[in-house]
């Protein structure tokens, strides 16, 4: 598995290369969905950028670039990629029983969204690659917790929103949603063939709604086959009250008593310790800048600092140095370099350990 996985893309129908849109696609519906997972990241081309020393507009493409830059790869993410892959190829020819679903747990700003959609992305072009293209097939589901959660109605909206199901029996006033889709979703993802159902956010799911969405799950999986990847902090304890606690008086006396970590694999996403797993992750992103005046490996020199910085979290080193990077564009003049400086990094806010 080589970093290209990450950013180009694994389908067929692809061939044209894609930085930032102007309108991030929205995740949570077919369209959104299939524009991310089909789409090649790539670096602003260098014959692109504006000229040095030319004021920029809003929308230059370097600074929508640095909004996000490419996706770098932290421990977590490879071998969580590693898990799910051999999880799903196990799953997709197995015909008896519920699929193997799996967690992705971690604290907040750790990758665990990031992980997610790269596991969808991953299946999906495997998918492709093997079947071909097929407007009819929906192989991946992405949908996150929904607000209101307190009947089967409830979950089914998600689910047919993604599809494109009309879901409200009145049709003069769109904000009435009336119409329990389960068993129209449970069919639509029958035809299109689903296999993967990315749910994020689990973290929203009360104490008393457990039982009831989970429930829900299961008679979803039971209808269509798929396998289910629950993600978010305290995702862990969340399925397994669900799958284990809730019905322990129910279980044989031979099992009572029995406790386990998980039943489910879990793939953990965490802070990334200072060493040369951490150096790695800086060297990622110091080689995907597109900075006039960056010098290879300057950013890797402030590792130890971004470290103090950030605590070691992904989510606030990319914040930082995105913001550095659009900063160091937008400022950079004769005397001032178009590159990111300890001196431009202090002045830049972000959360966590930075308590400045």
């Amino acid at each position: 598995m080589s970093r290209d996985n990450l950013v180009h893309t694994f389908g067929p129908g692809v061939a044209e290369a894609v930085t930032q849109s102007i309108d991030p696609p929205q995740l949570t519906t077919r369209e959104g969905w299939n524009q991310t997972a089909s789409r090649q990241l790539a670096a602003p081309k260098r014959a692109d950028w504006a000229p040095k020393g030319t004021k920029v507009g809003p929308r230059d493409p370097r600074l929508m670039y640095h909004a996000e830059m490419l996706p770098v790869a932290t421990p977590a993410l490879w071998r969580g990629l590693l898990d799910a892959r051999r999880q799903l190829r196990k799953n997709r020819f197995r015909s008896v029983g519920r699929a193997t679903d799996m967690i992705i747990d971690g604290d907040r700003g750790t990758g665990k969204s990031t992980l997610l959609v790269q596991i969808g992305r991953g299946f999906q072009g495997l998918i492709e690659s093997d079947l071909g293209p097929d407007p009819n097939r929906i192989p991946v589901i992405y949908i996150t917790v929904p607000p209101e959660r307190e009947s089967n109605l409830h979950w089914s909206l998600p689910f047919a929103e993604f599809l494109g199901l009309n879901h409200t029996l009145h049709p003069d006033d769109r904000n009435r949603r009336t119409a329990d889709m389960t068993e129209p979703v449970a069919h639509v993802m029958r035809q299109a063939k689903t296999r993967l159902v990315l749910i994020d956010g689990i973290n929203r799911i009360q104490d008393n709604e457990i039982a009831a969405a989970f429930s829900y799950f299961e008679a979803l999986q039971d209808r269509t086959n798929t396998t289910f990847v629950f993600c978010g902090t305290g995702a862990r304890e969340i399925v397994h009250e669900a799958r284990y606690d809730k019905r322990r008086k129910n279980l044989p006396d031979a099992v009572k008593g029995k406790t386990y970590f998980s039943d489910l694999p879990v793939l953990w996403a965490g802070t990334i310790p200072y060493g040369e797993d951490w150096h790695s992750v800086v060297q990622g992103f110091d080689e995907d800048l597109c900075l006039y005046d960056h010098k290879p490996h300057s950013l890797l020199k402030l590792s130890r600092y971004l470290h103090q910085r950030t605590g070691g979290y992904i989510a606030s080193l990319s914040d930082l140095i995105c913001q550095a990077a659009q900063e160091a564009i937008e400022t950079a003049t004769d005397t001032t370099p178009e590159a990111i400086t300890r001196r431009l990094l202090d002045d830049i806010r972000i959360g966590r350990s930075d308590s400045r």
